[in-house]
């Protein structure tokens, strides 16, 4: 079955899955580039993180990679605007005008000093408690029982169970502020509503074939070719790097490279 796998790749790939040489030696590597401070400034790399949220205006927020570090806004500046520990059990939402849902509380945009508590519901939490609670019934009772309550708690914001318990679980998602509560149904516990768009940076040449990665199957590693405002650069495909607009000026993103501002 390993071998079927692989010849079907080696027909998806083409008629030469034969790793070649570098087409341009000459073009420098984007790690090496980003480390040249005359064309680029670092504005974080991602150390420690998850992922970055561009919101608004010139602001980014930096989600940790463990539930013992902070997540924090800072500006294109690196100046911190907002810094706390939260409980990755807990609901983490951002709403379209940029306050923070995190630990029970609301924390209002723009300097997030002004926080209230705010009533917050996980649907999978409040059965998972009634489930416990009903341990002693036949699970013919537990189950009648558990579906009453289940009417009963998403009653109060116009949601009806979800039928589709095994697969199509995301159109069951629900991740939103209804009736001042902020009610989640989904397995991911976080979700922003802003995110400034990226745009692609154009490439002038053909990906190349440069080896086979390691693994159970063995997976294409392919090298790709950029070219920024004239600057020419490669790196691996799977870095898909883009460019972002902050505060009226470009800065380069890889998700697995961070966050540059672009000085030529």
């Amino acid at each position: 079955m390993r071998y079927l796998f692989l010849f079907a790749l080696l027909l998806v790939l083409g008629c030469n899955p034969i790793p070649k040489k570098d087409k341009h030696p000459e073009v420098p590597q984007l790690t090496d580039l980003l480390k040249d401070d005359s064309k680029f400034r670092k504005v974080t790399d991602m150390a420690g993180l998850s992922k970055l949220i561009f919101l608004n205006n010139d602001r980014i927020l930096l989600k940790p990679d463990n539930s013992n570090s902070p997540v924090k806004i800072i500006d294109v500046d690196k100046n911190i605007v907002f810094e706390k520990v939260y409980d990755w059990k807990l609901p983490f939402y951002i709403d379209k005008e940029g306050d923070l849902y995190l630990n029970g509380k609301k924390f209002f945009y723009p300097d997030y000093k002004i926080q209230e508590d705010f009533k917050t519901v996980v649907i999978a939490d409040s059965l998972s408690k009634k489930s416990e609670e009903l341990k002693d019934l036949n699970d013919s009772l537990k189950m009648l029982a558990l579906e009453k309550y289940e009417l009963e708690i998403l009653k109060p914001y116009g949601i009806k169970p979800c039928p589709y318990t095994i697969v199509n679980t995301e159109r069951c998602n629900v991740f939103k502020i209804i009736n001042q509560t902020l009610v989640v149904r989904q397995i991911e516990l976080f979700k922003s509503e802003l995110d400034v768009p990226k745009s692609t940076i154009p490439k002038f040449d053909d990906d190349v074939l440069i080896g086979w990665r390691n693994g159970k199957l063995p997976s294409p590693d392919y090298l790709a070719y950029y070219e920024l405002k004239k600057q020419r650069f490669k790196c691996d495909d799977m870095v898909n790097p883009t460019t972002v607009t902050l505060n009226g000026k470009s800065y380069l993103f890889a998700p697995s490279l961070g966050l540059y501002q672009i000085l030529f």
